[in-house]
């Protein structure tokens, strides 16, 4: 029987763990929804006695979205990484076609030097061509793989490029001019837009602010006045409860501070799914300050 290489053993768990580490992340996240959800509920019904179901509901939503927006950020700062290489991988790869190397040997030359982050997936995508796969193949995985607007779109110029013939060279030339250029254009949108997401933060702590001084200043004298009418003979305000009317609020500022988060998200990126670390950071400044200054 065949034995696998060290090297090569340790790339298929690579591979792997590209392929599934979403979908692994997710699963967890879930889970600990599912976990503390059915803790809030058991709270809910008096089975348990710790905690409450506020703090059950607030500790799955921190779970869920803290570690998924965890696993997202890292994501992000890694994909970005290959981003700022990738032109320059290009650009060695026009350079060794132009010097007469096939696309195969230009790629197992530029394994052997340093990009940085994208260092790792050259590597890779050289093993895999070694062993058997065509070169379209190993650079539509690495595409899979990091999974960004910019790597598909040259990638894909890339192949169309080896499969035409021709000046490939100067076609690759321009894919790394595209390349960066496209590059320069998504920093230019990140950096214009996190202003609207620097709003969006204000707004949902100036929202948590007011209804804080509300819980602790209006509520009170609020409640006091019902009683005082209901003594009186007045028929209102019998059934108004402090800690329901602070429950309400707080469940408010909660869904205030979920919508928030997402919107936030749209506007950094423009996907909903990258809003997921703001939802967690969100919730968790309108949990600790309710539990802080209201008490709940």
């Amino acid at each position: 029987m065949e034995r696998v290489a060290p090297k090569r053993l340790k790339d298929v768990v690579i591979v792997k763990l590209y392929n599934y580490a979403g979908l692994i992340i997710t699963s967890l996240s879930a889970l600990l929804v599912i976990v503390f959800m059915f803790l809030a509920f058991l709270r809910f019904i008096n089975v348990i006695s710790a905690g409450s179901p506020a703090d059950f509901v607030t500790v799955a939503i921190l779970g869920g979205t803290g570690l998924y927006g965890g696993y997202n950020l890292f994501r992000e700062r890694r994909i970005r990484k290959i981003d700022d290489r990738f032109p320059d991988f290009i650009r060695d790869l026009a350079e060794s076609k132009r010097a007469g190397m096939t696309f195969t040997k230009a790629i197992f030359v530029a394994s052997k030097g340093n990009y940085g982050a994208l260092t790792p997936e050259i590597r890779l995508m050289a093993r895999q061509i070694s062993w058997g796969e065509s070169v379209t193949d190993a650079l539509s995985a690495l595409a899979r793989r990091v999974n960004t607007p910019l790597v598909k779109r040259t990638v894909t110029l890339i192949i169309e490029a080896s499969k035409g013939g021709g000046a490939t060279a100067d076609v690759l030339m321009a894919a790394a001019k595209d390349a960066r250029e496209m590059k320069f254009l998504q920093s230019e949108r990140k950096a214009g837009m996190f202003s609207y997401v620097m709003i969006v933060y204000i707004g949902a702590i100036t929202f948590l602010a007011i209804v804080v001084i509300l819980c602790s200043n209006f509520l009170p004298n609020l409640t006091k006045g019902a009683v005082a009418l209901s003594s009186g003979g007045i028929g209102v305000g019998a059934s108004i409860s402090i800690s329901d009317l602070e429950s309400i609020f707080f469940w408010g500022a909660m869904i205030q501070s979920i919508g928030s988060g997402l919107v936030a998200g749209v506007f950094e990126s423009g996907s909903l799914v990258d809003g997921t670390k703001h939802v967690c950071v969100l919730v968790f400044i309108t949990w600790i300050t309710f539990k802080l200054l209201v008490g709940i």
